[in-house]
């Protein structure tokens, strides 16, 4: 019995809807006894219901930063506020679109320009209203910002956050660590598997440290190139039954 976990953007979605296989895949991978989790980017608000459209219970979120087991969470890790209202600062000083994404609100700290909206159409999620307010205990899972100018002058000026490209628009921003691996790291120990039995499917800059992490680690046919570098194997495009392809490589279906 193996446990894999998927990423869903460029994964097992494209533009918001589960690509041809990932059903039949899914349904598969149960009947042969595996166990699924998902590990994405997005925060429990911006889930849309997934785990529930796929069957799957196990959930790896908001680049790690929290765990979930059939409805119990357990792990979780936010950015501090000392640092969300550092890029709050930097955001008005350098007029930079920032989100941020918190426990229970999706929302456009500075919002000047379409591309935060233009982001949204692509995930197909909710596009967020502007709340310029500081909210001093509230828990934070990430945020995203829009500036590929001035990303590396964000890095030196806030090095205790991490930013990785998600796609040709935005940068999602977490607390530094390992990100995916360390929500997957949680739940491994949890279900008590050996990483050598652990799989992971992905395709962005965000999935680098769970395909490294894990016994075998998959990327996409679609996937950036440093993640095929680091993957054990690569499979062909999302929308070419990627996820399927590579389960089958693995006889895992």
């Amino acid at each position: 019995m193996a446990l894999i976990c998927l990423d869903l953007d460029g994964t097992v979605l494209h533009e918001g809807k589960p690509v041809k296989g990932v059903i039949e895949s899914i349904k598969l991978l149960k009947e042969n006894n595996h166990e699924i989790a998902i590990a994405t980017g997005r925060s429990p608000l911006l889930l849309n219901n997934y785990d529930s459209l796929l069957g799957i219970d196990y959930l790896v979120l908001a680049n790690g930063g929290y765990v979930q087991v059939k409805g119990d969470i357990i792990f979780e890790r936010y950015i501090p506020n000392k640092c969300v209202k550092k890029a709050m600062e930097y955001s008005d000083n350098e007029n930079v679109d920032l989100v941020i994404e918190y426990d229970d609100k999706y929302v456009a700290y500075r919002k000047n320009t379409d591309i935060p909206d233009r982001f949204c159409d692509i995930f197909k999620i909710e596009k967020p209203d502007i709340d310029c307010k500081y909210y001093p205990n509230r828990n934070v899972f990430s945020m995203i910002v829009f500036d590929s100018e001035k990303v590396d002058d964000m890095r030196k000026k806030l090095p205790e956050l991490q930013f990785n490209s998600s796609n040709e628009l935005g940068y999602d921003v977490n607390l530094k660590g390992d990100l995916k691996a360390d929500g997957i790291k949680a739940l491994v120990k949890h279900l008590g598997y050996k990483m050598n039995d652990v799989f992971a499917i992905g395709d962005g800059y965000n999935d680098i440290s769970m395909i490294k992490t894990v016994g075998h680690g998959i990327a996409m046919g679609n996937a950036s190139q440093e993640l095929k570098d680091t993957a054990e194997y690569v499979t062909t495009d999302v929308n070419n039954y990627g996820l399927m392809n590579a389960l089958k490589y693995y006889s895992l279906i």
